[in-house]
């Protein structure tokens, strides 16, 4: 009985050897961008552009060309561009093509996100989608002001221009804070800071500092308002 058990184990051991030998396993050719998601920082003032990859697993003796499209129900940005396609070159497994967002059309407090599919494989396998995280990134030092308000600080109000006059940016009046912190990105060059009290008579501390150094400092002792003229190099 035990002789017979060996034989049939034998049998069986060299049958289960012949059928993963011929068993045929095909091979997998695979298309995906180089992350799932990456970030992109845009000047707010300006235009910004992002290279993304993609990667194949073959690698081909011609040129392939591969469908991409935005997916709309994880995308709120605006004013970008995306390509319809993407090229991966021959005897490579690499391609790229190029993203480009405008930074004014940028949430500068949460930002947004643009989603990219991969639609058309040529009959590869795919795999997920890319998320671009879109911000507002200043190519400068920015401008810091910071104010510590009095008791009322409903009467207080800040302006900021360039030499021609123009208002660039505005704040306050500000009757449920305490205290304030807001950047600028700004350009080098000269500007005009105007602090106000509709009251009159002076009011919460503040300074301007940039690249870690404080321009201009108040203790709150400008009555009507103060102008200041500061420059960024």
């Amino acid at each position: 009985m035990k002789k017979t058990a060996n034989i049939l184990l034998i049998l069986f051991s060299f049958i289960l050897f012949q059928n993963c030998e011929d068993t045929y396993v095909p091979s997998l050719d695979y298309v995906t961008f180089e992350k799932t998601s990456m970030e992109f920082g845009v000047d707010p003032e300006g235009t910004g552009s992002l290279e993304v990859k993609i990667y194949t697993t073959d690698v081909s003796s011609s040129e392939r060309q591969f469908t991409i499209g935005v997916v709309e129900a994880g995308t709120d940005a605006s004013g970008y561009t995306v390509p319809n396609f993407v090229i991966v070159p021959a005897n490579t497994n690499v391609g790229s093509f190029t993203v480009t967002a405008s930074g004014p059309d940028i949430d500068p407090a949460n930002g947004n996100t643009i989603e990219i599919e991969i639609t058309d494989t040529d009959g590869s396998f795919k795999g997920k989608t890319i998320k671009l995280n879109l911000k507002q990134v200043c190519p400068y030092p920015e401008l810091i002001l910071a104010i510590t308000f009095d008791s009322y600080p409903e009467e207080q109000y800040w302006e900021l221009y360039d030499m021609n006059d123009v208002l660039l940016y505005e704040g306050g009046p500000y009757p449920d804070e305490t205290s304030l912190s807001q950047k600028f990105c700004l350009a080098p060059g000269s500007y005009q800071f105007l602090m106000g009290d509709v009251f009159g008579d002076g009011g919460g501390a503040y300074t301007l500092t940039y690249d870690g150094v404080t321009l201009h400092a108040s203790d709150g002792d400008y009555g009507a308002g103060e102008v200041t003229v500061i420059t960024l190099d």
